[in-house]
């Protein structure tokens, strides 16, 4: 499975892709809004990992630009903003899951997110 993260942490976004690495995916990693968005635009993959609080544009304006320009990749939003309003704009702009549980994990305690990508793949 090819997955893009888009995350700016560096200590999860390497956890996170040793993970995604470990069990078979490729993953295509960029570490800021604008970046994120050419690259949704502009590849296949299979699944997106979308932090939310990103420099240079927003991970729900990137969502929101994608969903409106008909994109249906699964995309898991991965952050720390744990409020029920944050959770309810990521959903309704078209995020497949909201997460907060891994911004507190550590680096290389990736099985969660590996399970949701599974969950959410055909």
């Amino acid at each position: 499975m090819r997955i893009l993260l888009i995350e700016d942490d560096e200590l999860l976004g390497s956890g996170v892709c040793e993970g995604l690495h470990h069990h078979g995916h490729t993953v295509d990693w960029v570490k800021d809004g604008i970046s994120g968005e050419k690259a949704i635009k502009g590849e296949n993959f299979d699944a997106v990992i979308l932090d939310i609080g990103l420099p240079k544009l927003s991970g729900f304006s990137i969502l929101e630009k994608v969903r409106n320009r008909g994109i249906s990749t699964p995309v898991i939003i991965l952050t720390a903003r744990e409020s029920i309003d944050d959770r309810i704009r990521g959903l309704d702009l078209g995020a497949d899951d909201y997460n907060t549980a891994m911004k507190e994990a550590k680096k290389g305690e990736h099985m969660p997110i590996v399970n949701l990508m599974s969950d959410l793949m055909p």
